[in-house]
């Protein structure tokens, strides 16, 4: 029987991986470790952080954000970036429907990605 099937190893570190090769290279399951208890907000069973937590502003990627609560059980806390620049987005309203972006040279696809990505709409560039 593997060490995760007779003991708890709630809140520890290491995968069940690890722990059930420990019991089976020495014979003896090894004592549960307690890591330290993880920042941020329990997250909610089939939600993902960013539909549970507002991470405006904050400079890391959704899917980052979004697997840091998968991999901990727990929503990181927003981080605050610098102000982002630009004009904030339109609910439902493309930044290049927003915003004239002649003579820009990014793609509308990349204007529009940084607006959904930010909450704003970049400058226009020249």
């Amino acid at each position: 029987m593997s060490c995760t099937n007779q003991i708890d190893y709630a809140g520890d570190p290491r995968s069940n991986a690890e722990i059930n090769s420990i019991g089976e290279q020495t014979g003896h399951c090894p004592a549960p470790e307690k890591g330290s208890k993880p920042a941020g907000t329990p997250k909610k069973p089939g939600v993902s952080c960013t539909n549970q937590i507002d991470y405006a502003g904050d400079p890391r990627s959704n899917a980052e954000i979004n697997s840091i609560g998968e991999q901990t059980g727990h929503c990181p806390a927003p981080e605050k970036g610098s102000k982002p620049v630009g004009t904030p987005k339109k609910p439902g309203v493309s930044c290049t429907n927003q915003i004239d972006y002649a003579g820009d040279p990014r793609s509308n696809a990349e204007i529009n990605s940084i607006g959904e990505q930010t909450g704003y709409c970049p400058p226009v560039q020249h």
